[in-house]
């Protein structure tokens, strides 16, 4: 019996055992969740084996693939990093690392892991990739690395090594770039990439493997090469600074033959490079008859620099310049200049424009000037100052340019600029001291010149120093110097008595000093000019008298400088009559240029002679504007002839907008002349010419109102606000002066931009300001077709606020129902919710708060609403449910709280309605200025929360304020009856 019950027991026993070995384990039960997918648990069993400590790859790598399926990025590339940390060598791991770092676009963790993964797998493929992404992130040594790999793992690809040699030779291994050139070459067979092939000539040459290089290029050449190969190579040759291997390379091919023009040229150019001029000349010159369009320019180019410049101009009569190099023309632009030819330059001008010489500034910039465009000259000048490429003396010239072009600011400015230094030339200092005069830096260039002189003296730098001391220096100190010179130009001489003149009013040793120089001058050459010195330094000291024979026989040939030496003396000697009457004779004669009649009429403006000047000045403000409109109005307002002027601006105004400058005047004019109809015409006209841009329409607007014309201030509101929109700045002028109501016009013209809208959401905005503005009626009338809501869902918007306005609650209602289902705007939906409760439609209000809240599950606001309107229709469970989310956001709101106590204490759960009770009474009593409403709603919390003595207290104190509120009365007695104290109630409610 006993051995039948231990047999027994072994049989449970095993049973048993068998029994817990069928249980799973945690990892298969966590298997099988994946398996039947059943995320969550799954991951949350991995998680937990884990976070036990479990980082084999059967727990590790289902939990990264089952974070990376419920999108946990960052937590996925956690697991994986620690793992690949564990599993260096994990390639599985190590491939989804990459995907990981490259959708969470973290290049530089790819960039290290993508490294690891190619040396794990030793892929071609990868180490390409990793040389992409590291020449991506600028990590050239590996990028380096990674080619020197892909061309080891893929000797078949030769295009490659020519990257990898470009990269070494960039970071100064042109061994190495050499060696992997030689190497893709020889597997292309000699068909690399010109680039590649330049770059290996030049690495050969800067090796010292000339012989090299040059065997490479016989090579690519072959038996029989072709007339492009040879022309390509040699270009390369010469490319890498050794024309002399190309020429070796080709000279078989030309010498004893007559090559193909193209060949020639090449051949022609390389013996330039190599410094054989002589047979280029030659070899051009024996060139037969013109040559075809494709090979001019280059010829010309040749020629250019081979020195025959002359056979070049000469060659390009007849032909088409749009042919030849810009450097080329510009070559012999300047030869044409130096040799005093304009007409080369002229169709320069004609035939390309001057887009050629952007390179050559200052060749422009004169070509300019004897074209006499001072404009140009400028402008090519300050481009010239501001390319910052100009030598020392270059740089001067153009402060020149700048000046003789009428832009004394504009030099004077960039002459300051200038870093002057020791490094000023000699030939140089004649024209820096006369800048340093002309641009009014006197003082600072005499400092200047004093410390040349004692630093580096020299002739130049002493007459340098005499031109500027006469001119804010010491003239005594320069008389001395003058008579210590016993040779000295007669320019210089000249210069130094014109400036010794303009300060002898107020210093006799000015004056002494510009007779002694101007008497020099002119006892060594009694030319016209040191003439005209001496008289100008005779009417300069005060003897004008005795200036005026000295002049008198210039006067017929002698220029603006003579005429205006002549009108200085007429004016110092007191002839004012005589002086008008010889400008105004000389004028009257004709023939003059440009020039002349400009300095006329400006001795005549100095004169104050305005009546004489004016008609010429006005004739140029007719037909050029600008400055000359200027002057001539500046004239006649010193002549009272401003009708004169209003006239030529209204004729000018008429013809085109005024430009800003003409603008201001024709205004400034018209007020003098106190015609007020004229400004307001002309300011209407400008505000509404669509001719002109919108900021300078918009404009005369405010003027318009200065003169009191808001009409036209309206009429050009509109015109500008009606190409715009309503949210435009114009749009909102208009309404500021339209006002709050708007006139029956100002709604017609909004109405009217709404129906020309060109899109649904263009009259929507429209619409909405028509509604803003008093006119809904207008706006259902204009939406409503057929009596139906508008279809259009941006129509719908503006629709519904003007029946809000309107106060068509019904029909506001209706639209509604339609409007917010298509609704996916918040703010919209908002929009409509309070809109509906305006109008007392509490359903389509609900409606709209809860389409809201399906698309803001935590909007404070409609969660607010929908528990208040579910507590109004006693839906308690539903208010609890929305009040309760609402309140959880710790909102200043104690109705809510309030409410939602009420809902509770209805659902028969006081205790726990006490909290929601207790903060609203804190709430409330920190309120400033609570009203009647609020103290009652006190008095029921107090109520809610046992304090029925303090209820009481507040309710006596409104009864007493309000004793015929029933309302009152009938809610006071009501707290009564709820607590038992009916005699109380009794008294309240006046019953016996």
């Amino acid at each position: 019996m006993r051995a039948n019950i231990l047999v027994v027991l072994l049989v449970l026993l095993v049973g048993i055992g068998a029994s817990l070995l069928l249980i799973p384990h945690s990892g298969e039960l966590a298997l099988q969740k994946f398996r039947d997918r059943d995320y969550d648990s799954a991951r949350a069993v991995y998680e937990q084996r884990y976070a036990a400590g479990d980082r084999s790859g059967t727990t590790v790598m289902p939990l990264t693939r089952l974070s990376l399926a419920q999108g946990d990025v960052e937590r996925t590339i956690a697991l994986t990093e620690e793992f690949v940390a564990a599993e260096p060598s994990s390639v599985e791991a190590r491939e989804l690392l990459n995907r990981l770092y490259q959708d969470a676009q973290r290049p530089g963790d790819y960039l290290e892991n993508l490294k690891a993964l190619a040396e794990l797998r030793h892929s071609a493929d990868l180490y390409r990739d990793l040389a992409y992404a590291a020449g991506f992130r600028n990590r050239m040594a590996l990028k380096v690395e990674a080619l020197t790999r892909y061309c080891t793992l893929r000797p078949d690809d030769v295009e490659a090594p020519q990257e990898l040699a470009a990269l070494l030779a960039a970071r100064g291994d042109p061994t190495g770039a050499v060696d992997w050139l030689l190497r893709a070459d020889d597997r292309a067979k000699g068909e690399i990439q010109p680039d590649s092939r330049e770059l290996l000539m030049s690495l050969l040459i800067d090796l010292d493997r000339e012989e090299e290089a040059f065997d490479r290029a016989r090579r690519w050449l072959g038996e029989n090469p072709t007339v492009a190969d040879m022309i390509g190579l040699a270009s390369q040759l010469a490319a890498a600074s050794r024309p002399d291997l190309a020429l070796r390379l080709i000279e078989p091919q030309v010498t004893g033959r007559n090559p193909v023009l193209a060949l020639e040229l090449t051949y022609i150019d390389l013996l330039i490079a190599a410094d054989r001029r002589e047979e280029a000349r030659t070899r051009l010159s024996a060139l037969p008859g013109p040559v075809e369009d494709v090979q001019f320019g280059r010829l010309l180019a040749l020629e250019v620099n081979a020195g025959l410049l002359r056979p070049a101009l000469a060659a390009t009569k007849g032909r088409d310049l749009h042919l030849v190099p810009d450097w080329v023309l510009a070559g012999l632009a300047e030869s044409a200049l130096r040799e005093g030819d304009r007409s080369f330059p002229d169709r320069l001008y004609r035939e390309l424009g001057d887009e050629f010489l952007d390179d050559y500034p200052l060749l422009a910039a004169n070509i300019a000037l004897g074209r006499g465009d001072p404009a140009a000259a400028a402008g090519w000048a300050e481009r010239g100052l501001a390319g910052g490429g100009l030598t020392p003396g270059d740089q001067l010239a153009a402060i020149r340019i700048l000046d003789r072009a009428g832009r004394h600011g504009a030099a004077t400015a960039a002459f300051d600029r200038l870093p002057l230094s020791g490094g000023i030339p000699d030939e140089q200092l004649e024209e820096l001291a006369a800048l340093f005069i002309d641009l009014d830096r006197a003082p600072t260039g005499l400092s200047w010149f004093t410390a040349r002189r004692q630093t580096t003296p020299s002739p130049a730098a002493g007459q340098g120093w005499a031109r500027l001391a006469a001119k804010a220096g010491d003239p005594t100190a320069v008389a001395d110097w003058l008579a210590g010179q016993p040779k000295l130009p007669i320019g210089l001489l000249q210069d130094i008595a014109g400036s010794a003149a303009e300060r002898a009013v107020n210093s006799p040793s000015a004056a002494a000093l510009a007779l002694a120089a101007s008497q020099r001058a002119f006892a060594l050459d009694p030319s016209p000019r040191s003439r005209l010195a001496l008289a100008n330094a005779l009417t300069a000291t005060g003897k004008p008298a005795e200036a005026l024979p000295l002049l008198a026989p210039l006067l017929a040939d002698g220029g603006t400088e003579v005429e205006a030496a002549y009108i200085a003396a007429l004016a110092g000697a007191g002839r004012s009559e005589e002086l008008t009457r010889h400008l105004t004779a000389k004028l009257a004669k004709g023939n003059l240029s440009d020039a002349d009649q400009q300095a006329i009429v400006t001795m005549l403006l100095d004169d104050k002679a305005y009546r004489a000047a004016l008609p010429l000045l006005r004739s140029w403000a007719e037909g050029q504007g600008g400055d000359w409109l200027g002057v001539y109005a500046d004239a006649a307002a010193k002549a009272n002839a401003l009708p004169d002027l209003a006239a030529l601006l209204q004729s000018r105004a008429a013809a085109a907008p005024l430009a800003e400058a003409e603008d201001a005047l024709y205004r400034d004019t018209l007020t003098t002349l106190g015609r007020k109809a004229d400004l307001r015409r002309y300011l209407l006209a400008r505000a509404t010419d669509s001719r002109l841009p919108a900021d300078k329409r918009r404009e005369p607007v405010s003027a318009l109102l200065t003169l009191g014309d808001k009409a036209g201030a309206e009429q050009a509101l509109q015109r500008l606000a009606a190409g715009q929109g309503p949210q435009s700045e114009d749009f909102r002028q208009l309404a500021y002066l339209w006002g709050p109501r708007p006139p029956a016009a100002g709604l017609d013209w909004i109405e009217a931009r709404a129906k020309a809208a060109s899109s649904p959401a263009e009259q929507a905005a429209w619409y909405d300001r028509l509604a803003e503005y008093g006119g809904g009626r207008r706006v259902i009338a204009g939406l409503a077709g057929q009596g139906a809501a508008p279809v259009q869902p941006a129509l719908k918007a503006p629709y519904i606020e003007a029946l809000a306005a309107a106060g068509k609650g019904k029909e506001l209602a209706q639209a509604l129902r339609t409007a917010v289902p298509e609704e996916a705007a918040p703010d919209r939906l908002r929009r409509y919710a309070r809109l509906a409760e305006q109008t007392g439609q509490r359903a389509a209000a609900a409606q709209a708060w809860t389409a809201l809240l399906a698309r803001k599950p935590d909007d404070a606001d409609a969660l607010r609403q929908l528990g208040m309107l579910a507590y109004d229709e006693n839906r308690l469970a539903d208010a609890e449910r929305l009040l309760r989310r609402y309140v959880a956001t710790g909102p200043d709101d104690y109705e809510a709280y309030y409410f939602l106590g009420e809902a509770l204490t209805a659902l028969k759960r006081p205790a726990a309605a006490v909290p929601f009770y207790r903060t609203a009474l804190s709430q409330l009593r920190h309120r400033a200025g609570r009203g009647d409403a609020a103290v009652q709603t006190e008095a029921n919390l107090l109520n809610r929360l046992g304090k029925v003595d303090d209820a009481v207290a507040l309710f006596e104190g409104l009864r007493k304020r309000r004793p015929t509120d029933r309302q009152l009365r009938a809610d006071y007695a009501s707290m009564l009856i709820e607590n038992g104290r009916l005699p109380e109630a009794r008294r309240v409610l006046a019953l016996p």
